[in-house]
């Protein structure tokens, strides 16, 4: 069974989440047993989330770095999240450039949205600018 990983927003706990599960509204917390909200497979994480699950994550993980201003973020979010529930092979983050800014900055995040593969916590592929739910699924499969 296919799994994604999340953080519980009551708890903080790391969650192994079937996909199913993520995608019917029906994950809970394995810790508190409250409800885990996912948009598609995507979870929205902070700076310390991120490296929770970049360093706990058997698969791919995918970044969006976004912010709340931005148009073409808007647009491309729908995407990527419709993206997150065709690409099961891979764990789907978004991170906000603006409160993490830090992060932004240490990746050398210069435009967004700017998506970035991680595989075995390493980056392997970026991409910036907004694309469709194919194009991602293409640029996740591209080092898979």
């Amino acid at each position: 069974m296919s799994h994604t990983l999340t953080i519980c927003p009551q708890c903080k706990s790391l969650n192994k989440v079937l996909i199913e599960k993520a995608i019917t509204n029906q994950a809970l917390c394995g810790k508190c047993q409250k409800n885990l909200t996912l948009h598609g497979l995507v979870t929205e994480v902070n700076t310390e989330d991120f490296r929770r699950i970049l360093k706990a994550s058997d698969k791919p993980v995918v970044v969006d770095f976004w912010a709340t201003w931005c148009g073409p973020c808007k647009s491309y979010g729908p995407e990527y999240q419709k993206a997150s529930t065709q690409n099961t092979n891979a764990v789907f983050l978004k991170i906000s450039t603006e409160t993490e800014q830090e992060l932004s900055a240490e990746l050398g995040i210069r435009g967004i949205p700017c998506t970035i593969l991680f595989k075995s916590g390493k980056e392997v592929a970026r991409q910036a600018g907004a694309m469709s739910a194919d194009q991602v699924k293409q640029f996740v499969n591209s080092v898979n």
